[in-house]
């Protein structure tokens, strides 16, 4: 007998409840409800660690809770500024960051960044080429 669709137990993840589409697992998580009498976990990232709070400034400056992708794409966009050739792989991990970013992860600002730097990049470097080789 197959097992119906809903939300059962991650297995992995204390507290965790995962959907079963009826034919596998999906990538769709939730929090397992608290019991009653209990108290709640304390939200994640907690406002305590530096840099946590949108309005502080070290959140727009460190990494504090993206998604490595998001932060992936930011450091190579950066850097493919100055190195061109690195234009295609900054627009790769941006689509990664941004596609990371849709589903449940943060940090798609930096995702747009590594995409907007490796569009320009790419172009800069596609104009070295010819002016190089005309």
């Amino acid at each position: 007998m197959s097992t119906p669709p809903g939300w059962y137990d991650d297995g992995a993840t204390r507290g965790v409840l995962r959907w079963f589409d009826g034919a596998g697992w999906t990538e769709h998580t939730a929090m397992l409800p608290p019991m009653p009498g209990t108290v709640a976990a304390a939200p994640w990232p907690p406002a305590a660690i530096v840099g946590a709070a949108p309005d502080e400034t070290l959140h727009w400056l460190l990494p504090v809770g993206r998604s490595w992708q998001s932060v992936l794409a930011g450091y190579v966009g950066l850097v493919a500024l100055v190195l061109w050739v690195l234009g295609p792989v900054a627009i790769l991990f941006g689509v990664l960051g941004l596609r990371q970013a849709r589903t449940g992860g943060r940090g798609s600002g930096r995702a747009w960044f590594a995409i907007v730097a490796g569009v320009l990049a790419s172009v800069l470097g596609v104009v070295s080429l010819l002016g190089f080789l005309v």
